[in-house]
């Protein structure tokens, strides 16, 4: 896998929480001194809130439209 990947998907499971503890812990070591992976943690974070987001939107959206349908 390219290192760009394996950087993210690193950053992914960190997010995730589904490293084990020892990789976790190296990782949480480079982000004290390295800020690009500070940003990228970050950048991490906000997409998946913003999919997390659009994703209650949609089923908010998919709720009404179910409960128009049956009770209109």
């Amino acid at each position: 896998m390219r290192p760009e990947l394996e950087d993210i998907k690193q950053l992914e499971d960190l997010v995730n929480g589904s490293l084990p503890e020892e990789q976790a812990q190296d990782l949480e070591i480079r982000l004290l001194w390295d800020q690009s992976w500070q940003l990228a943690l970050r950048q991490q974070q906000v997409a998946y809130q913003a999919i997390r987001a659009a994703g209650r939107q949609q089923l908010r959206a998919e709720l009404k439209s179910i409960h128009a349908r049956l009770f209109s």
